[in-house]
């Protein structure tokens, strides 16, 4: 007897993806997990898996086409994103973007034309050859962030304070590009920096939420790092008419019909919005904090985007993002390069009453390197509560207690900084820094 049931493809096997999965067979479909992780967690709850790697576009359409796929979903990176839509459309499937757009979500420099020819600012900027970034960054004002022209994540992204500092940075930065040794030069904007999760459905951008991006500095020229991601953002109502107007114009011009969009961005009320990048993605190790705060599910958005327009738009029309009842956030712990000896203060910290969820990425004996191919990060906790204050108090706990012991004895965290320290005044221009945890 044939299987009637509705056939989704998952693209991503790895934590994340897990609840996905399970919300998809919750529904009643019958669901396949790919990519080139054998271990991959969701595979146990699939009704079949496969390992093959996501940018194996013409292996994995003739997957869909043998199993009669109906229906592609994948987020969370950038990656996994942009092999999603190859593979959709190799496959006659849906995509959320069509082959051609793609590198406006993707290359810095296409991303960049596209955000002049619609009016949306972005922080100044230059686009040049390894070999002639420190005759670009003339005229620039320092500090300046130099990146590479197509990079994931932070890799190869390096903070300069003058123009002795750009061509070093600049080659390691056009190595870890894929397709040209070209780099960004932008000018460090020194604003309060924001996600924003929109879900185009119909055509049309609904505001999801708005989330701080708070960073703690690491120091010798590295970009400093994310620490704690705050749902939703003390300054959404300041900033979510702007920020929708421009999202909503990318959609437009990208050709997105039913999907999420993406955006960071800086503001503060001197120089205004800046927006950094859009990606058609959801934010990874942190979604969860979404349905935390405002009990809206990103795996019911994608699974709706996917199966059910008209329950997309319903779902997003009684959504109000600037009227969540909960707060929470994200951690993020950081280390140095070393071998991990002790992790019983990293233990004690994670395991705190209010920790919604915690993980803790590696075990005594394992080698931290911050280099790619390294762990993302040295360990991540989601805390919630009803007040900004309460949470501000919960996260400066964690940040103190935090450890992480070397073979010689020597700390490994990184010391995590909450801007303001622990308070909720969103009419503050200028947040103090104050550090917190090991040192």
């Amino acid at each position: 007897m044939t299987d009637q049931r509705k056939t989704l493809l998952i693209l991503g096997s790895m934590d994340e993806f897990v609840l996905l999965v399970q919300r998809a067979k919750e529904r009643g479909c019958r669901v396949l997990v790919a990519d080139g992780y054998e271990q991959g967690p969701a595979r146990a709850y699939a009704d079949a898996s496969f390992t093959v790697p996501a940018t194996s576009t013409e292996t994995l359409a003739h997957l869909c086409r043998e199993h009669e796929v109906g229906a592609l979903i994948t987020s969370f990176s950038d990656t996994l994103f942009e092999a999603g839509c190859q593979v959709a459309y190799a496959a006659g499937l849906a995509a959320p973007l069509a082959p051609d757009k793609l590198e406006c979500l993707r290359d810095k420099e296409r991303m960049k034309e596209m955000f002049s020819h619609l009016g949306i600012p972005y922080p100044h900027s230059r686009v040049a050859p390894a070999e002639k970034a420190e005759r670009a960054c003339d005229g620039m004002r320092f500090p300046c962030v130099v990146k590479p022209l197509d990079g994931y994540g932070s890799y190869g992204v390096r903070v300069v304070r003058d123009a002795d500092e750009v061509r070093a940075a600049a080659y390691k930065a056009a190595a870890e590009s894929r397709r040209a040794a070209k780099v960004v030069l932008e000018e460090y904007d020194e604003g309060r920096e924001f996600n924003m999760i929109t879900w185009i459905s119909k055509g049309r951008a609904f505001p999801v939420s708005i989330a701080d991006r708070e960073k703690s500095p690491r120091g010798d020229g590295e970009l400093p790092h994310v620490s704690r991601i705050v749902y939703p953002s003390r300054f959404a109502e300041r900033v979510m008419a702007e920020a929708l107007r421009y999202a909503q114009r990318v959609a437009d011009f990208a050709g997105i019909v039913n999907g999420p969009l993406c955006m960071q961005f800086f503001w503060s009320p001197e120089s205004g919005m800046h927006v950094c990048e859009v990606a058609g993605r959801v934010f990874g190790y942190e979604h969860e904090l979404l349905e935390y705060a405002s009990g809206l599910s990103v795996e019911d958005l994608l699974l709706d985007t996917a199966l059910d327009h008209e329950a997309l738009a319903a779902r997003l029309e009684a959504h109000d993002a600037l009227a969540m009842e909960q707060r929470s956030c994200g951690l993020y712990f950081h280390m140095r390069d070393g071998i991990v000896a002790n992790l019983a203060a990293a233990r004690t910290a994670l395991d705190a009453p209010y920790v919604q969820q915690s993980l803790l990425y590696y075990a005594e004996g394992d080698v931290a390197r911050n280099a790619r191919g390294g762990k993302p990060y040295a360990a991540r906790a989601f805390l919630a509560a009803t007040t900004y204050e309460e949470l501000d108090v919960q996260s400066e706990a964690m940040f103190a207690r935090f450890s992480i012991t070397g073979a010689e004895g020597e700390e490994l965290a990184i010391a995590n900084c909450i801007p303001g320290g622990a308070r909720n005044d969103a009419q503050d221009d200028a947040p103090t820094i104050r550090c917190t945890g090991a040192l």
